[in-house]
């Protein structure tokens, strides 16, 4: 189930620094958001709470994680993107929508490498 958990994590890695990068340039040209980078948000959401249900099952069957931080990185990893696009559609403003979700993306990417860094 490790195995699982960290090819999980690494294709997890991979989709939020495409996100990033793809986001923050449409910020950065004022562009709309584009459904296909919808799409991969919400593939993004996804694939972190699988690995984070594969995380949970190898921490019954081996232990937690050698850092009690991983734990509270994952959650804030699977919050962060529902949470920043609650916060944008509060208002119809595309620019703000666009905006938010690149900064959204960026700390995402802050905390999948965090993830990284606490996993055992």
């Amino acid at each position: 189930m490790a195995e699982f958990h960290g090819l999980a994590a690494r294709v997890t890695l991979l989709l939020a620094l495409l996100v990033a990068g793809w986001s923050i340039a449409l910020a950065a040209t004022r562009r709309p958001l584009r459904p296909v980078l919808l799409g991969a948000l919400v593939w993004l959401v996804i694939l972190l709470a699988a690995s984070g249900a594969l995380g949970i099952g190898v921490a019954i069957a081996a232990g937690p994680p050698a850092d009690p931080l991983h734990l509270v990185y994952g959650l804030l990893a699977v919050a962060v993107l529902p949470g920043a696009w609650a916060v944008a559609r509060l208002r119809e403003d595309a620019r703000r929508t666009v905006i938010v979700l690149a900064v959204a993306s960026l700390v995402e990417l802050i905390l999948v490498f965090r993830l990284f860094q606490t996993g055992g």
